[in-house]
């Protein structure tokens, strides 16, 4: 088994055909690859295939070219619905996921997500519409905020759960993040701890890296960063990781520099594009929260007692 953006994978050991990379390498490009461009900024799943597509075996590339013509449908499969849909085991979709840079198949998905998020939003920004004033601003964001709920529910996967079980063993927690996660990690640690567990936030890169240095198994680091690019998180995470501390990321970036230090990572996903996108800190505070209630839902008695206990504390605060 082998756990994969918080997914544990079975790979099957079974029999591909002819799985050796062709030796033809000007060998005739695919329909799908003929007119892809890919020298672009941002490389999407067919273009990194199509770069890579003389250097895959036969079934390999067979594969491929399922994947390249079902892309809508791969969103929602399992990887064993896809070897069946193509024919080969198991085992050749997840090899030719790592033949072509991803860690696997949830990673593949993610980013055929991200890929129909960015078609979706240059589709509408290419409609000359008036900029929707009052309510319809409102109706507009909100509408970004449900369609990255919906997808950020369908990729979810065992993620949440897996995370559970690392908050659940673990003594002690640590949240971070840094910029514009700040938000994010003060949420996550009010949830946490108003069910009981001893959590704390730090969000000053020099205390955090502090704070990790004086951490033992089983206390945990739980790292936020949108970008899943920002060096001090990166940096932080992989510095618990040589610790042999528990670690999770909440990132809306699937793939991205954080997620190869975290156990587990949570993705948020939105179809949003801007500098600092709205729905994607909205799910990202919604997955924090569903955390915390899958905590409780594991040890009702001791979350309640918590609960109880905290909010009686401050009832005299209340007109």
């Amino acid at each position: 088994m082998e756990t994969i953006y918080g997914q544990a994978t079975a790979a099957p050991i079974g029999h591909d055909v002819d799985n050796t990379p062709p030796s033809n390498q000007n060998a005739a490009t695919p329909q799908h690859c003929e007119k892809k461009v890919v020298e672009q900024t941002h490389q999407s799943v067919e273009a990194v295939i199509c770069r890579h597509m003389a250097t895959l075996s036969k079934s390999e590339i067979a594969v491929a070219e399922w994947i390249l013509a079902n892309q809508n449908k791969v969103v929602s499969m399992s990887m064993g619905q896809v070897a069946a849909a193509c024919g080969f085991s198991d085992t050749s979709v997840l090899r030719l996921c790592r033949r072509i840079g991803m860690q696997g198949f949830t990673d593949l998905k993610f980013r055929l997500v991200a890929d129909q998020a960015r078609e979706t939003t240059s589709q509408r920004s290419s409609v000359s519409q008036p900029l929707p004033e009052g309510a319809g601003i409102a109706a507009a964001l909100f509408d970004e905020c449900m369609r990255g709920f919906k997808i950020t529910l369908d990729n979810i996967g065992d993620s949440l759960d897996l995370a559970t079980d690392i908050i659940e063993n673990a003594d002690n927690i640590l949240v971070v993040g840094v910029g514009t996660s700040i938000p994010a990690t003060l949420a996550a640690q009010e949830q946490l701890f108003l069910r009981g567990l001893r959590c704390r936030v730090q969000t000053d890169p020099y205390l955090q890296r502090m704070e990790v240095s004086l951490m033992k198994p089983p206390s945990a680091v739980f790292a936020i960063s949108h970008s899943g690019a920002s060096i001090d998180t990166v940096d932080l995470l992989a510095q618990a990781k040589e610790q042999g501390l528990p670690t999770i990321c909440l990132t809306g970036m699937p793939g991205s520099p954080v997620t190869k230090h975290a156990d587990v990572a949570l993705a948020s996903l939105s179809t949003e594009v801007r500098n600092e996108p709205v729905a994607g800190r909205v799910i990202q505070m919604a997955l924090v929260s569903a955390l915390a209630r899958n905590y409780a839902a594991r040890r009702p008695s001791e979350a309640f007692a918590a609960e109880q206990a905290a909010f009686k504390s401050v009832i005299g605060k209340t007109l």
